[in-house]
């Protein structure tokens, strides 16, 4: 039987190396070369540069948020959209279906196909995203930049999309 681990005093737990999480971006278009941003928060994030927050605490709800992989959601915003993977560290605060940091790099992203065009010289866009639904299930895919046709490539990863159901 492995030992247990127990924290008696509730102290946070200390990890070295950071936590990876997926999320979802708008795009600001606005300039030359478009950056990502929060959705439902004011903060226009760094590609290649750290991202970080101030007074992370577990009251309030400042930080980066990211899922866990078996649960992404789709988001519904009639925005363009970037869809990619993060770094999580420093004060990491763990939730059911996923985390808020207080420091995030964009390690890879994938944009909508109608911007590849402006994204594609960007080292952490690798490919687009496409989202089908078959039976009851919405699968995103990541095509890769290798694997750019009009074909979507049979080894492209595919990952289920959770959906939010409200409770009445």
């Amino acid at each position: 039987m492995p030992p247990q681990h127990t924290n008696p005093s509730n102290d946070p737990e200390v990890y070295v190396g950071y936590v990876t999480g997926w999320r979802w971006w708008l795009l600001d278009t606005t300039s030359k070369k478009p950056h990502p941003c929060s959705i439902g928060a004011p903060y226009r994030w760094e590609w290649a540069g750290e991202n970080s927050t101030s007074e992370l605490k577990l009251s309030n709800r400042r930080g980066f948020y990211a899922y866990k992989p078996a649960s992404i959601e789709r988001v519904g915003v009639d925005s363009t959209l970037l869809f990619g993977r993060v770094a999580l560290y420093g004060d990491v605060v763990v939730h059911k279906h996923g985390y808020r940091a207080e420091k995030a790099r964009i390690l890879d992203a994938w944009c909508a196909p109608e911007m590849w065009d402006r994204l594609s010289r960007v080292k952490q866009v690798k490919g687009t995203f496409d989202i089908k639904t078959t039976g009851d299930t919405e699968w995103l895919t990541l095509v890769t930049l290798a694997e750019q046709s009009d074909t979507i490539h049979s080894d492209s990863p595919k990952m289920p999309l959770r959906t939010r159901r409200k409770h009445l």
